[in-house]
């Protein structure tokens, strides 16, 4: 399947699944995008060293609070917030933060994973989030010219 394809499908899954804004959407893609490259790199490296799989770990654990906390907060900004959903908010958070800092303490202390790849992998979402600012940067200043 062509690139266009995929990168179609994936836009019209992410739409059904209540990515609505563009901008919002944008990012949980190419978080995506990134988590598939790292999965198929440990897929196909992770046998020549294990710090590929590691950093796919942190990958995946990124992908998945970043997925649910954008689409959390594209629902309290477009449906007008109210004390419940910020508490809510609040909660859910919290909740992904123990859970994330959870499994970070299993994988380091009690399995070995190696703290520095997986970090890598963590820091993800940073280079997703760093890339979609300089785009946008870049956009406007080519409208100002």
């Amino acid at each position: 399947m062509p690139l266009a394809g995929i990168h179609q499908r994936v836009e019209t899954l992410l739409y059904k699944r209540g990515f609505k804004a563009p901008e919002i959407r944008q990012l949980v893609r190419n978080q995506l995008y990134i988590l598939a490259v790292s999965c198929f790199a440990a897929a196909g490296l992770g046998w020549f060293s294990p710090e590929f799989l590691y950093f796919a770990m942190g990958t995946l654990l990124v992908t998945f609070n970043f997925y649910s906390l954008a689409k959390f907060v594209q629902q309290l900004v477009l449906f007008k917030s109210t004390r419940k959903a910020v508490l809510e908010l609040l909660l859910r958070f919290y909740g992904r933060l123990f859970l994330t800092g959870l499994i970070l303490f299993v994988l380091i202390a009690w399995v070995g994973v190696s703290a520095v790849a997986l970090l890598a992998g963590l820091s993800t979402v940073v280079v997703t989030i760093f890339l979609w600012g300089g785009s946008r940067f870049i956009g406007q200043k080519v409208k100002e010219a």
